[in-house]
């Protein structure tokens, strides 16, 4: 039997990452991989959620020693999915790329598992990801063309992030409801001030009622009870996966700056908005084909167009509300290739 490790940014309090966990063990399952470990910065909170066996991730020496001692049992490492391979902080690369090493050097096979990659800024990321990566992993799977260029040299694999492989779900429309995900942005006061005049015109407009979604806990809180708080509106609180997918289900439209919050919108059907702080957001949409329904957030954002686009969404015919829909069979298709490209590197998976 095949024995599956999965890495991420698991137990966080980001709950993007937690979908795209679900999302690959929902996959690995029907495919009748039931032996899985998953390393989390909250094993047990990891282990009620997902109904694996969970193993710490610790810092440091001892954290690689540690981990390559669970490792060395392991058939296949998915590092992923989501955005490992980007510098925002310095040390986020040398960190998962100490993983990959350590688990090439006892044997397992190294999959990085439907990335994001990017942004990679310095001359130090770009060297060791472009030395590193294909020393180390028997496969490279991206969820988007952009992170396809970025690591071209590791010969990438397209597919798609695998929170769209989560079931899909049927759930009654609130009439007027728009699901609002925001996180804090540096720089960003001025902007921030000019959305929230355009949420409240909309308001008006179309009577529209606001709940807003934090999707990084604690970090995302703040801003959301704010929001709510000008708005008349109400903060989301949510225990599960499914208890968030079946809120962005039940409304009218999303406007998601969280890539995951728009990606689970897409998912459940909903009209989704986005607005781009990170380019992996944009290349989301392109992937869709909605370059229409992003807009740039930081300076390039602008209230009046905003506010068109959100007007042009809510008018959707039917004829683009299934040209829509056809993209996301397209994209969501690609999502189980991801895990069974990597199965297929395992010689003792049928």
């Amino acid at each position: 039997m095949t024995r599956v490790y999965v890495m991420g940014f698991i137990g966080a309090g980001n709950a993007g990452d937690e979908a795209i966990l679900a999302g690959t063990l929902h996959l690995l399952r029907e495919r009748g991989i039931t032996d899985i470990g998953v390393f989390s910065w909250n094993p047990s909170e990891t282990e009620r959620v997902h109904g694996v066996t969970a193993y710490p991730v610790l810092p440091g020496l001892t954290g690689i020693r540690a981990f390559a001692e669970v490792i060395k049992r392991g058939d296949l490492l998915l590092l992923g999915g989501g955005s490992l391979l980007q510098d925002g902080e310095p040390r986020i690369i040398p960190f998962w790329l100490s993983r990959a090493v350590a688990a090439k050097a006892k044997g397992c096979t190294v999959v990085f598992h439907a990335q994001g990659v990017g942004p990679l800024r310095t001359l130090w990321a770009r060297t060791l990801v472009r030395v590193l990566v294909p020393l180390c992993a028997s496969l490279v799977t991206v969820r988007d063309v952009d992170s396809q260029r970025l690591v071209h040299y590791a010969h990438p694999r397209l597919v798609a992030d695998p929170a769209l492989a989560l079931p899909p779900l049927k759930v009654p429309k609130e009439p007027r409801l728009a699901v609002v995900a925001l996180r804090k942005s540096r720089g960003a006061a001025a902007q921030a001030a000019e959305l929230l005049a355009a949420l409240k015109q909309l308001a008006a407009e179309h009577a529209l009622s606001y709940a807003f979604l934090p999707m990084h806990m604690p970090d995302d809180a703040p801003l959301a009870e704010e929001f709510a708080r000008h708005l008349g509106g109400t903060v989301v609180n949510y225990n599960s996966l499914d208890e968030l997918r079946t809120v962005l289900a039940s409304a009218t439209v999303v406007i998601a700056m969280r890539l995951h919050a728009a990606i689970l919108a897409a998912g459940v059907g909903t009209p989704v908005v986005g607005l781009a702080y990170d380019p992996k957001v944009r290349s989301f949409f392109a992937g869709l084909g909605l370059e229409s329904a992003v807009l740039p957030w930081g300076e390039g954002f602008c209230r009046e167009q905003f506010i068109a686009v959100i007007n042009r969404v809510l008018t959707e015919d039917a004829t683009q509300k299934a040209a829509t829909a056809h993209a996301l069979t397209q994209m969501s298709a690609r999502a189980a290739p991801a895990v069974d490209l990597a199965l297929a590197l395992s010689n003792s998976h049928p």
